[in-house]
């Protein structure tokens, strides 16, 4: 492969010349940096030395690739991790975090034939990681065996695996290896997809739960990640999450599943084509958790991006004739993207991740590879495509951020970073759902911004002056090859051209201050109306407020009414006849929180007089800010 030397996004002389430099972002992440060899396909593996430098330097802090159980166990008992071994290392040579995906049932633990499986008409459409259909997606013989040699299912640091669970003691191999190197397995890819497991969503949670026992063994501090999941087979057949939510329910039916952290700690997702959906099917999938009672779990999301098809010197199995119209094969052109768009995507699939609450984002790939789909930031031959400047401004502009808020207005969407440290910004991405131009205001820090950069999404900047808002006209999108509604003039699937709006800040290290008050009148009967203010001299302005009570009578801990909250007022629901105390938090667009006040005022509650409160406090939601929300700017 050609070594490709990626030149600064933004010029010397650009009017954001000092704003923040690229750096790796421990939030970002690529597929297939690199990797070991595919057994099922024959692939070699991606080990280039341009590999690296291409992630790094566009900004990745992860790498994410498949350790192949079948690969790894060549025969019954014998394991070789030559191919392995160089992967991980390279990882840590460069930086770069590792998903470890574990995958794929050698034959000879096989529950079902090859053959059985083609048989039962279950294919793989797609190129790439897409051809695993075979027994490698069987449950393996002897997964409901007891995870330790003691017959046990209960683990403590350094037990040993029971030898007539396979899957037990491969998972703790692979753990005990690399326990110093990869902290973050992944188990299994596409549990939800019958390409990659023609097992039940029970066998599967056999499956988790065995790994997190074993590798818990292997290293206490292993984080164990569901295999990403693809959505769609199981949505389209049963409704949304469909299959999360039979998951769930599988967990919650396992009654030492709670004394083992339901045995995950991170749930991703495969988004792509429509970016949207990496916002509203994130925020969807988080309910599902909350609903469960389930707390704690991250979400990411592990894959995303709209395969490229306008590129006529390259042939893609699933695009022949497109940008031309509907192909003579059918429409298979749904669900692609131009080059141009597919770079609109990605920033705006990062975008909307972190502000659904995605903590980590990942594009797929690095380089189109074995895929018969333009997935790469960079093609075969080395040459870049647009998605990869992209990337870089994203990582660029966003990593670090310590808040999130998305907002809404005419067909528009933007959504603000706040991001603090040395080269403190407050970063805006805004983009346009509709078919025409669109002209939406964002607020701003007027005079505390020391520079305001316009940056398009190729990387062009162009310096405006400070102001208290900004006018920002965006252009419209253009691909509505949708799967909903094929083909639909209105229904685009990505939004349009993407831009930067950058503001550079001094660093913030004030804390901001704020006060929650009981409103006159309220009665001693019933609920209670309560409001809160805030302030942050010097600082970007209240961010957001969580609002917390303490039951007096009872002898009660403060506890969080109101989490993460833009309202500035609300109604509090007593127990009749107790005394609570409340403060309020809050936290600024820095990510400063209040500190906490030791003492605090207290109303009564009940069959008494009418409670009066004033009260101080910190911290943390979203949406547009309102008069007292901001710093000293406007």
């Amino acid at each position: 492969m050609l070594l490709v030397v990626v030149a600064q996004i933004l010029p010397a002389d650009a009017s954001h010349a000092n704003g923040p430099s690229a750096t790796q972002s421990a939030n970002l992440g690529i597929d297939f940096v690199s990797a070991a060899g595919n057994p099922l396909n024959g692939s070699p593996p991606l080990l280039a030395g341009s590999r690296y430098a291409e992630a790094t330097q566009g900004g990745a802090g992860w790498n994410r690739w498949v350790i192949y159980w079948s690969q790894v166990e060549t025969s019954q008992g014998n394991f070789d991790w030559s191919e392995v071994d160089p992967v991980v290392q390279g990882d840590v040579d460069n930086g770069l975090n590792t998903d470890a995906v574990l995958l794929g049932t050698p034959s000879f633990y096989a529950t079902t034939s090859s053959a059985a499986i083609k048989s039962q008409g279950v294919n793989a459409p797609y190129g790439g990681l897409r051809t695993l259909t075979s027994s490698a997606t069987t449950p393996p013989r002897g997964l409901y065996n007891h995870t330790f040699a003691d017959g046990s299912d209960n683990w403590t640091p350094g037990k040993l695996p029971n030898p007539n669970n396979p899957w037990a003691v491969f998972v703790f191999d692979a753990v005990s290896r690399y326990h110093n190197q990869i902290h973050d397995w992944e188990i299994w890819n596409e549990p939800d997809f019958n390409d990659f497991w023609t097992g039940s969503v029970d066998d599967y949670v056999q499956l988790l739960k065995v790994a997190y026992l074993a590798a818990h063994a292997a290293d206490y501090n292993a984080r164990i990640l569901v295999g990403g999941m693809m959505y769609w087979q199981w949505a389209n057949q049963y409704g949304n999450q469909a299959w999360l939510k039979q998951f769930v329910a599988d967990i919650l039916a396992d009654p030492t599943a709670p004394a083992n952290g339901y045995y995950f700690d991170v749930i991703p997702w495969h988004w792509y084509s429509r970016s949207s959906d990496v916002y509203t099917k994130t925020l969807s999938a988080e309910s599902v958790l909350a609903q469960a009672g389930i707390a704690g779990k991250e979400m990411w999301v592990n894959e995303t991006n709209a395969p490229a098809c306008d590129e006529p010197a390259i042939q893609y199995a699933n695009c022949n004739d497109y940008p031309g119209g509907t192909n003579p094969n059918g429409d298979w052109a749904l669900g692609f993207a131009t080059i141009e768009e597919q770079a609109s995507f990605i920033i705006q699939a990062i975008a909307d991740g972190f502000a659904a609450g995605a903590t980590h984002v990942f594009e797929f790939q690095l380089q189109d590879d074995g895929n018969v789909n333009a997935y790469g930031m960079f093609r075969n031959d080395g040459s870049q495509r647009p998605i990869y400047a992209a990337y870089q401004l994203a990582a660029q502009y966003l990593a670090g951020f310590t808040t999130v808020r998305r907002s809404t207005a005419n067909g528009a969407e933007w959504i603000t970073f706040g991001v603090p440290g040395q080269n403190a910004h407050r970063s805006t991405v805004l983009w346009n759902d509709t078919g025409q131009p669109v002209t939406v205001t964002v607020p701003g820090e007027g005079a505390l911004a020391t520079s305001v950069t316009l940056i398009q999404q190729d990387g062009t900047p162009r310096g405006i002056a400070p102001a208290c808002s900004y006018s920002v006209t965006l252009a419209p999108a253009t691909d509505n090859r949708n799967y909903d509604n094929p083909w639909q003039a209105s229904d685009y699937i990505i939004g349009g051209p993407t831009v930067f709006l950058v503001e550079d800040l001094p660093p913030d290290t004030t804390l901001p201050s704020s006060d929650v008050n009981v409103a006159p009148g309220s009665s001693s009967q019933g609920d209670v109306q309560l409001s809160w203010s805030g302030s942050d001299p010097g600082g970007w302005g209240i961010f957001d407020y969580t609002i917390q009570d303490r039951d007096l009578t009872t002898g009660g801990y403060w506890t969080n009414w109101l989490t993460d909250t833009t309202s500035t007022s609300g109604t509090f629901k007593p127990a009749a006849g107790h005394q609570y105390a409340f403060r309020s938090l809050a936290r600024d667009w820095s990510g400063n929180v209040e500190a906490k006040q030791v003492t605090q005022s207290d109303a009564t509650v009940g069959p008494a007089p009418a409670p009066t409160v004033t009260a101080r406090g910190p911290f943390t939601l979203y949406f547009p800010l309102a008069a007292n929300q901001k710093g000293s700017g406007c």
